[in-house]
């Protein structure tokens, strides 16, 4: 490892998550989510900005409540309660946060504030990591 400070843009932030829009509906959402076990979906505007998260929390929850999901939209159920990161910041800075804060989910922007990745359980776990070891090579 070198002893530049690792930022989120060293981390796979591309796995784990897929994307859909405000106005899709709760179906849609939840054939998209299928396809990524364990995953979480990202609820974009038009203009990629992040506007909310859906696991299958509250995928459920709106099923239990009969919601007709054919209609129900993202944007209506999604958690909101998410942390966004910049590419550009220091692992350390963003676990400190992370531990302080402890969202629903963790996105990345760019600097336009355009959606980059989902920082994922096992992204925060790998920055544990990484931290640690130069922690202890002192860099």
């Amino acid at each position: 490892m070198s002893n530049d400070v690792k930022t989120v843009a060293d981390l796979d932030l591309n796995d784990e998550h897929i994307t859909a829009g405000v106005d899709d509906t709760l179906q849609e959402a939840a054939r998209r989510l299928l396809t990524v076990p364990g995953g979480i979906l990202v609820i974009l505007d038009d203009n990629s900005k992040v506007k909310g998260v859906m696991g299958y929390k509250q995928l459920l929850i709106a099923i239990d409540k009969e919601i007709d999901t054919k209609t129900a939209t993202c944007g209506k159920h999604m958690e909101m309660d998410f942390m966004e990161i910049t590419l550009d910041s220091p692992l350390p800075e963003v676990l400190k946060e992370i531990r302080k804060r402890t969202p629903q989910a963790v996105v990345a922007v760019d600097n336009n504030g355009d959606f980059s990745g989902y920082f994922s359980p096992s992204d925060y776990q790998e920055s544990r990591a990484i931290v640690k070891s130069l922690k202890k090579l002192k860099l």
